[in-house]
């Protein structure tokens, strides 16, 4: 029974970076490299630079030492988080389910929802999926581009219904150029206006919740939120 338990206990963060760089040396084989002379680049400038400023006195050459070896290591992660994240939208751009990823992305922060779609056409797979935040509802849709149209516009219907005077915002995903690309729909939604507080995000998300009597189909097998959504770095 205790091995059962700690099977079920989530990964901690070492684990989680783990899993990353050895994804990322799967899609993106250059991402580590890179990141590293980046933050090597980093600590020689500043300790350069440092001991210049400092003419060259020991004191002055270790604490810019030190602030290089932070900055460094900032560049050299945040080089890592940025390739991570190109490269995990990337890969499932064209996998149905994939708005999964824009939804953990969200919901990292104030949005609130779920990486279950909301509405399953069962003929087209058309897929749509919602989360709660500033902006309001916002609903976005991947599939077929006027089954999904429908289907979206079916679940606005609904929403208004429960939350009457609540802004709905309507996505369309595709990689073809005829919707937003995957790996822009977060940054997006991000820069909608806001018109709702954090009570009414609750209070709205709640009235949809108790809407929902049904559940939406599983995310297909290959993506998997919990573990390769994108960093909460992304804006």
């Amino acid at each position: 029974m205790a091995k059962e338990t700690k099977s079920n206990k989530a990964p901690g963060f070492f684990a989680q970076f783990g899993e990353q760089v050895k994804f990322l040396r799967g899609v993106d084989p250059k991402a580590l490299p890179i990141a590293i002379l980046i933050g090597i680049a980093t600590f020689v400038v500043l300790l350069i630079l440092g001991s210049i400023l400092s003419n060259f006195q020991f004191l002055g050459i270790a604490i810019w030492a030190i602030l290089g070896l932070i900055a460094g290591y900032l560049s050299a992660l945040l080089t890592l988080t940025n390739r991570a994240n190109k490269a995990i939208f990337t890969k499932y751009a064209n996998e149905p389910g994939r708005i999964s990823l824009t939804v953990g992305t969200l919901t990292r922060r104030i949005y609130k929802g779920t990486n279950q779609p909301v509405a399953v056409n069962p003929r087209t797979k058309d897929m749509v999926f919602r989360v709660v935040g500033p902006a309001g509802v916002v609903l976005m849709g991947e599939g077929g581009k006027a089954s999904t149209q429908q289907l979206l516009e079916d679940e606005r219907r609904k929403v208004q219904r429960v939350a009457s005077g609540v802004t709905v915002h309507l996505f369309y995903s595709s990689e073809d150029g005829n919707g937003v690309p995957i790996n822009v729909l977060h940054k997006k939604v991000n820069k909608l206006k806001k018109t709702m507080s954090k009570t009414e995000i609750r209070a709205v998300q709640n009235r949809l919740s108790a809407m929902d009597s049904r559940g939406g189909l599983p995310i297909p097998k290959g993506i998997d939120p919990t573990k390769m959504r994108a960093s909460k770095r992304i804006q």
